[in-house]
């Protein structure tokens, strides 16, 4: 589950999951439905299917921990937007201490400049039980 709170400039995303991959996987759910509203609407390009095939990224990150390697993942997928790939499914994803392997697909799209950044503002990942939660600012 995450949820949007809004700042002057910033959105904060509060994140709860079972789990520290379920945070990682709802991180990735809220930016796609993010950059995915970003599209500029309208009919697809003469010539261009309206589904594009999707596109494939590996991803690769390190952190000094899981609170600055989720602020990383979700930089990363801002900066893959900015790049033309819209995440739209997680392929994979692996966790091993403070690394991060995926596979994300997409399709190419354009939109307005959404996210600048994943911010180190208020960040956090901790685990309470048996639930984890996080918050990330984006700089917008």
């Amino acid at each position: 589950m995450y949820r949007w709170g809004e700042h002057t400039g910033e959105l904060e995303l509060e994140i709860e999951a079972d789990s520290e991959r379920g945070v990682f996987e709802e991180g990735f759910a809220a930016i796609r439905e993010l950059l995915d509203g970003a599209r500029v609407p309208g009919p697809p390009a003469p010539g261009r299917d309206a589904r594009p095939a999707l596109a494939r990224r590996r991803v690769s990150l390190h952190a000094r921990d899981g609170a600055a390697l989720l602020a990383d993942w979700l930089g990363e997928l801002a900066f893959l937007a900015e790049e033309g790939l819209i995440p739209e499914r997680l392929a994979s994803l692996e966790l091993r201490g403070a690394g991060l392997e995926a596979v994300v697909e997409g399709h190419g799209d354009e939109r307005r400049h959404l996210v600048k950044a994943a911010t180190y503002h208020r960040l956090s990942l901790t685990q309470r039980g048996s639930s984890w939660r996080a918050c990330v600012v984006l700089d917008v």
